[in-house]
């Protein structure tokens, strides 16, 4: 494994499997660990993390700061 754009040093970060099932419904993590779904199967979870990677792009500052917020208040 290789070190992503941006990211710096000379150990590699963990890395996790993104997509898990629970109950027979599918989710994905965010880097922040929180679980996004449910889906109904793993296709709809690698849309639905597009679809989540796309809004955080495009985000204003404001709200992105209020999203990770509330992915990392439990």
């Amino acid at each position: 494994m290789t070190l992503r754009a941006g990211e710096t040093g000379s150990t590699l970060p963990v890395r996790s499997e993104r997509f898990f099932a629970a109950q027979g419904e599918w989710f994905f993590s965010t880097r922040e660990g929180a679980p996004i779904g449910p889906f109904g199967d793993k296709k709809e979870a690698i849309k639905g993390l597009n679809d989540f990677i796309e809004f955080m792009s495009l985000a204003e500052p404001k709200t992105l700061t209020r999203l990770y917020a509330a992915l990392t208040t439990a």
